[in-house]
């Protein structure tokens, strides 16, 4: 970053101001400002009597050398400021989080895909395929399951009632080689020095927009929504709120446009809030057929599926903290996503089964009447609306023939308690339980376990302690057993079946957050 003194004094008088690039100006604090003026006009006075060479040639030397020293020290300043106002355009956090769970898996059934698949191309009935590819598991274990989590995350004031919000994510097992690459010598020693995916995905990046003028209050948010750990999950992760939707309801990474009516100052209730929210929950086109001379056209391709939620919220009168929430959400034509070939053939792997309609009601309380204990109650409700489209005779919305409505049911509580020893840093300890029925269904795919807990079909008991170390760092132990009552939780296609699968995990994890 050189420059010539003299252009460097001119751009100070002139402006008082720093050029960050192109036409945008970055102010400098004006006692800055001052202090670079004063230091510029004594070397310009060196600079003058060097020239008119009234020093000695060893002093002319040694003057000269500071004034070069000087300069460089004013740059370096400028270098500090010009970095500060871009940090102050975009401001940073990151997060890091390292866990190892050893988990074992009882009585599970599941289908091997390729025998299926070859049972159909052979001839076979969906059900006797099905019945061949059937696979039964006594016991499925790992003992060493190490996984990382970085993110990056920004925030920007753009300007009065205009602000932007990002988060960037990677989140991967270790020394994870499954994918293909390993025969290539492209595998995880060198996947981020070798061309190839990036894999640091974009987990959240929108505004929120608060138009003035109005003679309401309203915010509106654009983009890929903060749709994911929702309440209650800041409890068990260990921090602020991080989600607009229940977690119950809906847990994804979701874009979409939402509407927030602000009715404090109607209701008299703290932080009473409408929000009206449009998004999809799948689209389908061909931007990777290079064939396709309109790669933008979806052909033959699905319908969308468009989702539509509102939702009300307040704080509890007499309850500092607290949360309460309405939801109610609808997805309409829910994707089929099976991919075998023998589909492809048929054009049967581009229809839907059905719409989805989830409600929901969702209360917690921090420091609850001022015990230490933070207190959560979540319930869930799902109503499947068939259209009659069952591929291949099993995998029809939450039935095998895509015939009848079914309705389920979930309940989610628990409860963390501080710990009131100063010698542990008020560490924490938790207990969370959730029962879905039969027919539930939830959208919670973005769950951050490494299982969708909260989609289960049977009962789930978790048992956690949080061992703070500082305001960056906590570690956390935990224990969850799952007790599984009937199949494919999480998963809208195909009826389930009942089933005495069980899942025990144990794990240890590691956060930093700065």
């Amino acid at each position: 970053m050189k420059k010539t003194l003299i252009g460097m004094s001119i751009m100070l008088a002139m402006t008082g101001s720093a050029i960050a690039g192109g036409n945008e100006t970055v102010t400098i604090p004006s006692n800055v400002y001052k202090e670079i003026l004063e230091r510029l006009d004594t070397l310009q006075e060196r600079v003058d009597y060097l020239e008119k060479e009234k020093a000695p040639a060893s002093a002319r030397l040694s003057s000269s050398d500071k004034v070069s020293q000087d300069i460089d020290n004013i740059y370096d300043t400028l270098d500090v400021l010009e970095t500060k106002q871009i940090q102050n355009k975009i401001n940073f956090g990151a997060e890091l989080r390292v866990r190892v769970d050893n988990y074992t898996a009882k009585n599970f059934n599941a289908v091997n895909m390729n025998t299926f698949q070859q049972g159909l191309m052979s001839g076979l009935s969906p059900e006797m395929a099905m019945g061949q590819a059937m696979e039964h598991f006594d016991k499925e274990s790992d003992s060493n399951n190490w996984t990382n989590r970085f993110r990056i995350n920004m925030e920007a004031q753009i300007t009065e009632g205009l602000s932007f919000h990002g988060r960037l994510a990677m989140y991967k097992n270790w020394s994870d080689s499954d994918d293909g690459y390993a025969s290539d010598m492209l595998n995880d020693f060198n996947r981020s020095h070798r061309p190839n995916s990036s894999n640091l995905w974009v987990d959240r990046a929108y505004v929120d927009w608060i138009p003035g003028g109005l003679p309401f209050p309203l915010a509106v948010t654009v983009g890929r929504h903060p749709s994911t750990e929702g309440p209650p999950f800041e409890f068990k992760e260990n921090r602020m709120r991080q989600s607009t939707y229940p977690s119950l309801i809906f847990d994804g990474e979701q874009d979409g446009i939402v509407a927030t009516l602000g009715l404090e100052r109607y209701t008299g209730l703290k932080n009473a809030g409408l929000r009206f929210g449009y998004g999809l929950a799948y689209h389908s086109d061909d931007d990777n057929n290079t064939g396709n001379p309109f790669p933008f056209l979806d052909d033959s391709e699905k319908e969308d599926s468009p989702m539509f939620a509102t939702f009300f919220e307040t704080e509890v009168p007499a309850l500092p903290g607290s949360l309460f929430v309405l939801s109610y959400a609808k997805m309409w034509d829910a994707p089929f996503y099976y991919s075998g070939p023998k589909l492809y053939e048929t054009g049967m792997a581009n229809t839907d089964l059905g719409d989805m309609d989830l409600w929901g009601a969702h209360f917690q309380a921090p420091d609850l009447m001022k015990s230490g204990v933070d207190f959560f109650f979540s319930y869930g409700g799902n109503k499947s609306n068939p259209n009659g489209n069952a591929p291949l005779g099993l995998y029809g919305m939450l039935s095998s023939d895509g015939q009848g409505s079914e309705t389920g049911y979930s309940i989610y509580t628990g409860m963390r308690y501080t710990l009131p020893v100063q010698a542990l840093k008020y560490s924490k300890i938790g207990f969370e339980y959730n029962h879905g029925s039969q027919y539930w269904f939830s959208m919670t795919a973005g769950s951050p376990d490494l299982y969708n807990k909260l989609a289960t079909r049977g009962d789930v008991y978790d048992f956690y302690y949080i061992q703070p170390v500082n305001k960056y760092l906590f570690f956390r132990l935990g224990y969850m057993r799952v007790d599984y009552a009937y199949s494919g939780s999480g998963n809208y296609m195909g009826t389930p079946r009942e089933t005495d699968a069980t899942l025990d995990n144990v794990y240890l994890l590691m956060d930093v957050n700065f």
